[in-house]
């Protein structure tokens, strides 16, 4: 009988066009290959045996640590069958499954409300991280539009790395974030502990941009506030005007201030306002709008970056004028949220030091809150929808919140190789 030998072709070369480190050590130990045409790594026996290791090792900790069902169905729309038949009999242990699709192992829940959702979804990501290979992962919570949230499975990454994301990162406590994470803005206020200042208007004509107000006024530019405008849509479809303003040295996360329209306001269809529109709904001052004095029709917004801020320079709603010593809290008021894009040098929660940017290789997502409703397509790739409910043995009737998850186990075994 002929001895059969597995195929590891092992290479003292690393393989061309190619820079993820995760893909070249694997390649060259004979446990994959690369095709350069198509970007695409391919599993040869050894890597394909770790894959479906950790496969299995992840599908049984998900079972064990967070209820979640491993199950073969093979479509979001089989497993909502499977829920639908016995959520009603068998209560929470039906409202959560788990399957491998090709290289990646997709979850599929629902929950009671979003407490219940998110505390799912906290022992699904526990669970994961239980026996995830020693790659440096953490998930990273990202804001989505309307009321998602999701939490992306990240491990540090370098240029070239297979599914990677431009993020920030602490260098002293290590922490990960992307750009649109929660991350209240914690610098000190230009103007602490300095005397208000007279309110003032100032004559700046063609001063329409921050850089343009700053040069003109020989200003720092964290002495300004900035005004983003957009439009948006209320429950009757109407438009309506937003203004959402941030320190002048930062920029406005369209996902954080839909996310707080969508749950504040009701608002929806969040993006930005062309010229025509901000004439109709705010007026000709484009460049020049600011807190004080908006129309009550606009709804204002500001970012965490704003309170408290004290002889700032804002725009004054007036074509080639500003206002100078404009004061939060005597000047104007509004409510304040967590709507800036983190951008490179913002101080990190831990006080230590503040973000530099990095790459991130993503590997997967948990998301939930997004609302009740499962988009499932029928055979004519038409799309359709379903919500799961149903009455329990009380006859209370139950409408739960949907919630999903991914993990690509292609991208978990090419991070572990990656150190």
């Amino acid at each position: 009988m002929t001895e059969r030998r597995m195929l590891v072709p092992t290479s003292d070369n690393p393989p061309a066009k190619v820079k993820d480190p995760g893909v070249i050590r694997l390649v060259m130990a004979g446990a994959g290959a690369y095709n350069a045409k198509s970007g695409e790594f391919l599993f040869l026996p050894s890597a394909e045996g770790e894959r479906r290791r950790l496969t299995a090792s992840l599908r049984g900790k998900l079972f064990e640590r967070a209820g979640v069902q491993p199950v073969d169905c093979g479509s979001d729309e089989a497993i909502f069958t499977l829920a639908d038949r016995y959520v009603r009999d068998w209560g929470d242990d039906a409202t959560a499954y788990s399957e491998e699709r090709g290289r990646k192992i997709v979850m599929l829940g629902w929950s009671e409300d979003e407490a219940s959702a998110s505390a799912r979804a906290g022992a699904v990501m526990d669970a994961l991280l239980s026996c995830l290979p020693e790659a440096g992962f953490a998930f990273v919570e990202e804001s989505q539009p309307t009321e998602g949230r999701a939490y992306m499975l990240c491990s540090p990454a370098v240029p070239g790395v297979l599914e990677s994301r431009p993020g920030f990162c602490c260098p002293a406590c290590g922490a990960m974030y992307l750009p649109d994470s929660p991350f209240p803005m914690r610098y000190g206020q230009p103007g602490e502990g300095e005397p208000e200042e007279p309110l003032t208007e100032i004559a700046t004509p063609g001063a329409n941009t921050i850089a343009d107000l700053c040069a003109q006024l020989n200003l720092a530019v964290e002495r300004t506030l900035k005004a983003m405008l957009y439009a948006a849509e209320d429950a009757r479809a109407s438009r309506v005007a937003v203004a959402a303003f941030v320190r002048g040295d930062c920029n406005v996360s369209m996902n954080k201030l839909s996310n707080w329209l969508y749950k504040e306001r009701g608002l929806t269809g969040l993006r930005s306002a062309d010229k025509a529109e901000l004439e109709e709904l705010i007026g000709e001052v484009a460049g020049y709008c600011g807190p004080v004095g908006m129309p009550g029709r606009v709804t204002v917004i500001c970012d965490e970056s704003v309170r408290g801020a004290k002889n700032t320079v804002v725009g004054a709603n007036k074509p080639g004028y500003h206002l100078g010593g404009c004061c939060h809290g005597r000047d104007f008021d509004a409510p304040f949220a967590d709507i800036a894009q983190l951008t490179e040098r913002m101080p990190c929660s831990c006080g230590r030091a503040s973000v530099e940017a990095c790459l991130l290789r993503v590997s997967g997502v948990i998301g939930f809150g997004v609302g009740h409703r499962m988009t499932v397509f029928n055979s004519d790739d038409e799309k359709m929808y379903k919500q799961l409910s149903y009455r329990t043995r009380e006859g209370v009737h139950q409408y739960p919140i949907l919630w999903r998850g991914c993990v690509s186990t292609e991208s978990v075994v090419l991070a572990s190789h990656t150190r």
